[in-house]
């Protein structure tokens, strides 16, 4: 019987050869035989002139276990042809596979044609065969190739160099023996997920915030008064104290209010909006702090760009940013604020804009980015711990997602996604 996986080798546009340690024929699949005949003399599809040099090379790649991978010619009936020649030293001989220039199949075509990684490896980890997906993430193949062969599951995720793989596999045993691995990067997908994770947890968290923050602040505001009283019955010594206590009473009611902000209903506004002015007025606003602090403020803005934001949402949501992105620099830091197009898509299939604000201040520990946007959680000695929360309770009012790379010592990057276009492109919203 016929596999699928022998369907893949045998009309796979690749000639797969398998010799023993004396260089004899040992197995080869039907694209061999196609092209070359039944043939016992492996050497003799190669033009006379080329055969020693191919016998040494071979030789020395079976000594040194070392694959060989060059492009050479041979002979197919009386013409020749250039190919891509791959050799590897297997057990008790050579494995080889021969690829013709500009030659596919129509088997290779529909595997090509996937959104899937394909790789076909040997039971050594040498790779036989991968398709174009596949080729966009070579530099990823060694480890992909490494994990599937610790793996024992039919199904693994694996990350790699920053991405997220999603990886199937599955053994086969026809003429060679190995593995077929499918494969795909899903690192955009498990960032959705987890923002639409922290999502219902924040949701969670503002229930219980509302509940509180009501009940708190009446018998606050009794006490403000209470002291207010007391303050002109006392001595200065003693009236100082109760002054003291009627200011300590307003910045509770001052993190209470912020707080609110993310319980209240939504009163967001979002319209299609061009960021560059913002981005403008913020700099006039934050001038002061950046002189102080000898910070370089740099703008990289498509100005093409349009962003479904409610515009003072927007203003304060990179106030906030900023101010964080302030506080972490030293002197002489800087901040960067970038407004384009990403490479993302909505649910709806709809083009994300993005705005990224850049510095390269302290940075924030790995195991506490997940850590910043819940609501009183702070680094700075003066801190609330509501800016972030703020931040990302507006970015969802208007339909948006936010995230954070970090590394401490090096900076912090935050990027926010809104629904987007370009200016003056052809838009058939009609709000």
């Amino acid at each position: 019987m016929i596999t699928t996986i022998g369907n893949l080798i045998d009309l796979s546009s690749d000639i797969l050869v398998e010799l023993d340690n004396n260089f004899n024929i040992k197995l080869c699949n039907a694209k061999f035989k196609d092209y070359f005949g039944d043939i016992t003399n492996f050497f003799s599809i190669f033009p006379l002139a080329y055969r020693e040099v191919i016998l040494r090379l071979i030789e020395n790649a079976q000594k040194t276990l070392t694959p060989l991978n060059i492009r050479i010619p041979i002979l197919r009936g009386e013409k020749q042809e250039i190919v891509y020649m791959k050799v590897f030293p297997v057990e008790k001989g050579l494995f080889i596979s021969i690829r013709p220039q500009k030659s596919s199949s129509i088997s290779e075509d529909i595997i090509n044609s996937i959104d899937y990684g394909v790789i076909l490896i040997s039971k050594e980890g040498n790779l036989i065969y991968n398709n174009n997906y596949a080729k966009n993430y070579e530099e990823y193949w060694n480890e992909l190739i490494k994990e599937s062969l610790k793996q024992q599951d039919r199904n693994f995720e694996v990350n790699v160099k920053g991405k997220t793989f999603e990886v199937f596999q599955k053994e086969f045993e026809r003429k060679i023996s190995g593995k077929i691995l499918l494969f795909r990067d899903i690192t955009q997908i498990k960032r959705m997920h987890d923002l639409m994770s922290l999502v219902d947890r924040l949701s969670s968290v503002g229930l219980i915030a509302a509940s509180l923050a009501h009940e708190i602040k009446n018998p606050l505001t009794s006490i403000k008064v209470l002291s207010q009283v007391l303050a002109n019955d006392l001595s200065n010594d003693k009236k100082e104290i109760a002054l003291r206590i009627s200011r300590q009473i307003d910045r509770v009611n001052e993190l209470i209010s912020k707080l609110l902000i993310y319980t209240k209903p939504s009163k967001s506004k979002p319209v299609y909006v061009n960021p560059t002015e913002i981005i403008n007025e913020l700099e006039g606003i934050i001038y002061g702090q950046l002189i102080s602090k000898k910070i370089r403020l740099y703008k990289d803005i498509d100005t093409n760009v349009e962003i479904f934001v409610d515009p003072k949402d927007l203003h304060q949501i990179l106030l906030n940013l900023v101010l964080n992105s302030i506080d972490a620099l030293s002197e002489g830091g800087y901040i960067k604020i970038e407004a384009g197009i990403s490479g993302i898509v909505s649910t709806e299939l709809e083009p994300l804009a993005y705005i990224k604000v850049i510095d390269n201040g302290c940075g924030i520990p790995r195991e506490k980015l997940k850590e910043i946007f819940y609501p009183f959680y702070t680094t700075k000695k003066s801190g609330t711990g509501l800016g972030l929360f703020v931040v990302h309770k507006l970015v969802k009012d208007n339909g948006g997602m936010i995230e954070v790379e970090s590394e401490v010592g090096q900076g912090t990057t935050f990027t926010i996604y809104f629904k987007g276009r370009v200016k003056n492109a052809k838009n058939n919203d009609s709000r």
